[in-house]
């Protein structure tokens, strides 16, 4: 018999070379041995997700916690054509949102302070929302090229959480994106995202160093759009 490749099959010979009593028995055993190896180590490399080049491990206690919203609410994102506002359009241009103080899935304290000198986007994301499924690891994918200025802060706001929904709980859900950047989680009223003007999702909110609403965004922002919104709001 010969390979389909071209030559002599290298085995046809086994049986003679290891004696008249057929194959080494030692060396299918030890084949078999090392194949299993392999197997067991492609295994746990799927089971553990293979290199973790994304963020720091969530160890949630929580899906939910209170959130306090402190300042005059943005009205809501309006209906326009396309996913992101214009400017001409959108009465929260200019405005300073309310800062909201809560917890990340750990119970650690967060803010988001648009007083705080600091440039920044927040992303309202539902898990079972199939958009924001899509748009987030687009962005965590844009961080992870080193595409985020230094003078702009990236934030998620997880909300509208449904044990009952698909893709259920956010925190592993933000984990499997390796989500790297801040997290603040919503009250299960939707106190951050209503008084942020949420009306859609994903819902997004771009933020100059001075506090005031530079663009809103709704929807599967393309990332060349989302990048050019970030662009506009870094002194970089």
């Amino acid at each position: 018999m010969s390979d389909p490749r071209g030559g002599a099959n290298p085995y046809q010979d086994l049986s003679r070379r290891t004696g008249s009593g057929g194959p080494n028995r030692g060396l299918i055993i030890g084949g078999v041995v090392v194949l299993l190896v392999v197997v067991l180590a492609g295994v746990a490399i799927f089971l553990t997700g293979g290199d973790d080049d994304g963020g720091e491990p969530i160890d949630a206690v929580q899906e939910v916690a209170a959130v306090e919203s402190e300042g005059q609410p943005l009205p809501p994102f309006p209906q326009v054509a396309g996913f992101v506002a214009p400017v001409d359009e959108d009465p929260a241009v200019g405005m300073t949102p309310p800062t909201l103080t809560g917890q990340d899935f750990g119970g650690d304290p967060v803010s988001i302070d648009p007083g705080d000198g600091r440039a920044k986007v927040v992303a309202f994301v539902a898990h079972w929302c199939p958009h924001c499924q899509a748009e987030v690891p687009l962005i965590q994918q844009w961080v992870d090229d080193g595409n985020l200025p230094d003078d702009v802060d990236l934030w998620a706001v997880s909300t509208d959480v449904r044990s009952d929904q698909n893709n259920y709980p956010p925190s592993e859900w933000l984990e499997r994106e390796g989500w790297s950047e801040g997290i603040l989680l919503d009250h299960a009223d939707g106190t951050a995202a209503n008084t942020w003007g949420r009306t859609g999702y994903p819902y997004l909110v771009f933020l100059d160093a001075d506090g005031k609403v530079s663009r809103r965004a709704s929807g599967e922002v393309p990332i060349a759009d989302f990048e050019g919104l970030v662009q506009e709001i870094s002194a970089a």
